[in-house]
């Protein structure tokens, strides 16, 4: 009896890959993506605020110019979230941000996985 094993290595990897797809074809839309620079006693950082278009798959955290600040609950007001990154700060004693090498979007949470995606944020002058 000869075992073949390419036939279920073929068919798990195109499982996973219908997987993957559906679940990024399935994040909420992103509306109104802006952002603002601000520079307020000694903190440094951005005003982010965006819009989804469901709460179905709910956003985790934010990246924008590199820097990466987890979402809390304060800052999500029904479909409307509005997030203030740090990335300086002489008022909070050996803060660090987090850097990450992914550009501007936002991570979701599904049952298995953090789902990135990516998104064009614009800055708003002030």
């Amino acid at each position: 009896m000869k075992i073949n094993i390419i036939t279920p290595a073929i068919l798990s990897g195109v499982s996973a890959l219908i997987s993957v797809s559906c679940t990024a074809n399935a994040l909420p839309k992103v509306k109104n993506p802006v952002y603002e620079s601000y520079d307020i006693s000694g903190e440094k950082g951005y005003h982010v605020s965006f819009e989804l278009s469901n709460d179905s798959i709910p956003a985790t955290s934010v990246v924008i110019n590199r820097i990466q600040q987890t979402i809390s609950s304060e800052n999500k007001t029904d479909l409307k979230y509005k997030v203030n990154v740090i990335t300086q700060s002489r008022k909070l004693l050996g803060f660090k941000p987090k850097i990450t090498d992914l550009e501007n979007g936002i991570f979701f949470k599904t049952d298995t996985a953090e789902i990135f995606k990516p998104v064009n944020f614009k800055l708003q002058k002030q």
